[in-house]
């Protein structure tokens, strides 16, 4: 990409390189607060996107260190339950090797091997055996650095005249991709498929191109109308929105019917018959 002079911006994976970590050690200086996107003002209280520039090692390259008070959320649950889980199962060794049930060292540290294996244990956790007493604590290393971690990213480009907020927006505009793709599968309630044919793997990706343009275009839409309503949310809105086909005395009547159960009738006027409920049949789709 340098040699063609092709511009980027990439994020860095955290736990592949020390020198990510070293980054958000760094990022000591004011943060700039970004602006609030429309998913995030739809919730009760938006979480904040702060970000900073730090020194890079590289001349040339450009660091921005992003902190999300939503990811910062999300991963400390995250982090807590996991914890929680591996914590309980430690104990249970904890008790087997107190109670004498489990004697052997090699056995011992094959069992909290095992558990530390899961959940991401070895990230929160240490363990000691010595005089026949096991032990666990947090590790002194890898869980001050998940702490430090938490709710951080960190964003790298070699474009010059980008200020922190821009490269924060072009950032995430890339993940637009993926949020389309995700609502594919979620609001559209589409099922994981696998493929084998190449015909079938080509007619995959076609719908979900059709799905991030009408991603796109719904976008479109709702700005155009000046409504503070993300496209996610509009397509869970429309989930609830059902047309129902009424056969009245011969005459079809067609209404929506959506959440709070209010219809607003689509057919023309039709004049007003006595009711015979014997000839009234409603279907709805």
């Amino acid at each position: 990409m340098r040699e063609h002079g092709h511009g980027y911006i990439v994020g860095r994976n955290r736990r592949r390189s020390g020198e990510v970590f070293d980054f958000i050690q760094s990022a000591t200086g004011p943060w700039i607060e970004c602006p609030v996107g429309i998913t995030a003002r739809e919730k009760a209280t938006p979480p904040k996107t702060l970000v900073q520039e730090v020194a890079s090692k590289e001349p040339g390259v450009r660091v921005f260190v992003v902190h999300s008070e939503e990811r910062a959320a999300f991963e400390c649950r995250h982090r807590a339950k996991a914890m929680d889980r591996v914590r309980v199962r430690l104990e249970k060794l904890q008790r087997r090797v107190a109670e004498g049930r489990l004697n052997a060292p090699e056995k011992i540290g094959a069992a909290a091997a095992r558990i530390l294996a899961r959940n991401h244990g070895h990230r929160y956790y240490d363990w000691a055996h010595q005089d026949g007493v096991f032990r666990f604590f947090e590790h002194p290393v890898h869980f001050t650095r998940e702490q430090a971690y938490e709710g951080k990213y960190v964003i790298q480009t070699e474009e010059q005249n980008l200020s922190a907020v821009d490269a924060v927006r072009l950032y995430k505009e890339l993940s637009d991709v993926k949020r389309a793709f995700a609502d594919l599968k979620d609001v559209l309630d589409m099922r994981p498929i696998y493929h084998q044919i190449d015909s079938r793997v080509q007619a995959h990706i076609y719908v979900a191109a059709l799905a991030f343009l009408l991603h796109r275009a719904i976008e479109k839409k709702l700005k155009a109308a000046r409504l503070d309503l993300s496209a996610t949310e509009a397509l869970t809105a429309l989930k609830a929105v059902r047309v129902v086909d009424i056969d009245r005395r011969r005459r079809h009547h067609q209404a929506i019917r959506h959440s709070r159960h209010q219809s607003r009738r689509h057919s023309a006027a039709r004049p007003r018959h006595r009711r015979n409920r014997s000839s009234n049949r409603t279907t709805s789709r």
